[in-house]
């Protein structure tokens, strides 16, 4: 449980501090025996449990016992000097510290740190709750005892009610007092630009209080409200408690000794009608001040708690090496972070501005697309895409965008974009790495087969015809036998690279395995097209291959598959080609042959 005071201190350290709780306790106790007396002897206003009160929920739990027993003997010493020594100054005793430790024992049971304004709210009603209930308590065991111990011309309700009211404002003016002063020390006076203030205003509550107490007609008690609420309004809780404290040591003591409006409005010779309506005086004052202070102590809360709350957002987004954008309803850029000029060289300006310009073409469809869905169903969506570098090279952006509300309850959007550019570019090249030949830098055969059934399905829809070669290396076995896997190697490269000039951009050049190639042809409009493609083959490679100044002759046997219109059958396509590529061995190699689906006549012919 946290509690104010969290380092307990040994007991040497703690006797100075004791002793001066002790007396003033006991002059507190003092005070309201003789100054503010009310009927059998009950106090009006019952000041030393309130500073017990105080001083407990402001302790560590362990420092409790000491100053119990310091207050016990307080108590002991302020009854003893009204109601002698006797078992009845042992009762009361007992009952004033009882209602000040349970009401703290309740308290510190719900309620963590008594000093956090951010939870007053909870602390005032907790705090209420328990003293009423430890009041009455305390109340029932004080007017039995003096009803048992000491019979008075009073009655048992009248003993109950007084107990009960004089301590309970007691705990409340007095218990908050102590709370602040030992929790905010200096800082309940306010800021130093506005401590003369809260004096010259606390001043004029007091003068007030003083000369109204001075008048005799009960409606002039009211005009005390005024500058009462101006404290509070001025100070809140700085200002509501000590102006609270002096009107009611004020009132009490003007009314004990039978001055003031007060009296003369409960009847001069009535001590039970005094105490009634200087109880109810408090009272009401209590309830009109102490909601307002309340209520401003907790928007004084909730607005630190906001400036703070704006202050750590914009030292976030300010100091974020993540882009930061607020979207506001009419799609306007209310808020651009500082990295935007580290990320993409634009300053704010720049890029408010240029805007979607700075997108790239392909991406701000897909972007517009992914953002406005937000302002109508809200949620959040992410979008990696491509934006302009103020040096005109493009970089990825991954972007998570959330559905917000402005401050006029309108849809936003908040928008977090970060540079993944690296990690893109990598995921592209295992991508490419994945599809690739390493030794030649061919399309593979997963590359193959994807686009191999791609180009097949566009064929279907748009009833054209496919080509696909099958390509082999003549001997290529003998070239590793007699010259080395190096040499293979070489050959192998020197051949994709020729294979790649004689094939249009649009073609794919693959390398299947071994000494095993493919070209695949889409669009096919007659069979001279792949033809002219073997063609070219055949015909660069009549050059022979030079590694290490050794030439090295390489030809290449061709078979030329070719789908019928609007056919999507790969596994037939690639039939047709390995039939045709056994035909074009079998013919002598260096060759190639076609075999094509029914639609055009079939025919095989030679290069």
């Amino acid at each position: 449980m946290m509690q104010a005071v969290k380092t307990p201190a040994p007991l040497a350290e703690r006797l100075p501090r004791l002793a001066l709780f002790t007396l003033a306790v006991a002059a507190c106790g003092w005070w309201s025996i003789h100054m503010a007396l009310g009927p059998s002897g009950f106090s009006m206003l019952w000041i030393p449990s309130g500073i017990l009160f105080g001083v407990l929920l402001t302790s560590p739990r362990g420092h409790w016992p000491a100053y119990l027993v310091c207050a016990l003997l307080a108590f002991l010493a302020s009854n003893l000097q009204r109601n002698g020594a006797g078992l009845l100054t042992l009762a009361l005793s007992l009952c004033n510290l009882f209602d000040a430790w349970f009401a703290a024992r309740l308290v510190t049971s719900r309620v963590g740190d008594v000093g956090q304004l951010a939870s007053i709210n909870r602390t005032l009603r907790v705090g209420g709750v328990a003293t009423l209930l430890a009041c009455t308590l305390s109340a029932l065991a004080a007017a039995t005892a003096r009803q048992a111990l000491m019979p008075q011309q009073h009655g048992f309700g009248v003993l109950f009610e007084t107990w009960l009211a004089s301590h309970a404002l007691g705990m409340v003016i007095f218990g908050t007092l102590t709370v602040i002063a030992r929790v905010e020390g200096r800082r309940m006076l306010g800021p130093p630009a506005r401590r003369l203030e809260l004096a010259a205003t606390v001043a004029l509550v007091a003068a007030s209080t003083w000369l109204i107490f001075a008048q005799s007609a009960l409606p002039v008690s009211f005009l005390l409200l005024p500058p009462l609420l101006l404290c509070v309004l001025r100070h809140r809780f700085s200002g509501f408690v000590p102006a609270m404290a002096l009107i009611a040591l004020i009132a009490a003591m003007a009314t004990a000794a039978g001055h003031g409006p007060l009296v003369l409005g409960a009847g001069a010779d009535d001590d039970v009608a005094r105490s009634r309506m200087l109880q109810l005086f408090l009272l009401c004052c209590c309830w009109v001040a102490f909601p307002v202070a309340s209520v401003l102590t907790e928007r004084r809360v909730l607005t630190h708690r906001m400036a703070r709350s704006e202050q750590q957002y914009r030292m976030l987004a300010d100091y974020s090496r993540d882009l930061i954008i607020r979207i506001g309803p009419e799609r306007s850029l209310d808020y651009i972070s500082p990295s935007v000029t580290e990320l993409l060289g634009w300053t704010r300006e720049e890029y408010e501005r240029a805007r979607w310009e700075l997108i790239h073409p392909e991406d701000v469809a897909i972007l517009q697309n992914t953002m406005s869905p937000l302002y109508e169903s809200g949620g959040m969506a992410s979008i990696v895409y491509r934006c302009r570098h103020k040096q005109g090279h493009y970089i990825w952006l991954a972007a998570n965008v959330r559905s917000a509300r402005d401050g006029k309850g309108q849809p936003a959007l908040v928008y977090s974009g970060r540079d993944v550019t690296s990690r893109i570019e990598a995921e592209q090249a295992l991508e490419q790495q994945a599809r690739r030949d390493p030794l030649t830098g061919l399309a593979n055969r997963l590359l193959f087969d994807e686009r191999l059934a791609l180009a097949l399905a566009r064929g279907w829809r748009n009833r054209t015809r496919v080509g696909l070669l099958y390509i082999d290396v003549d001997h290529f076995k003998a070239i590793n036998d007699t010259h080395g896997h190096a040499a293979g190697d070489h050959a192998l490269r020197e051949f994709a690279l020729r294979l790649g000039g004689c094939i249009r951009s649009v073609d794919l050049a693959v390398r299947l395995g071994g000494d095993e190639f493919a070209v695949l042809v889409e669009d096919i409009a007659t069979p001279q097209s792949p033809q002219f493609v073997a063609d070219k083959l055949v015909a660069a490679m009549r050059e022979p291959i030079r590694f290490e100044g050794i030439p090295l002759r390489i030809s290449a046997s061709i078979g030329i598959g070719m789908s019928g219109p609007g056919h999507s059958d790969a596994a037939a396509l690639m039939r047709l080609a390995d039939e045709a590529l056994y035909q074009a061995k079998a013919a002598g190699r260096n060759t190639w042959r076609l075999a094509v689906a029914p639609t055009w006549p079939e025919r095989a012919s030679a290069s």
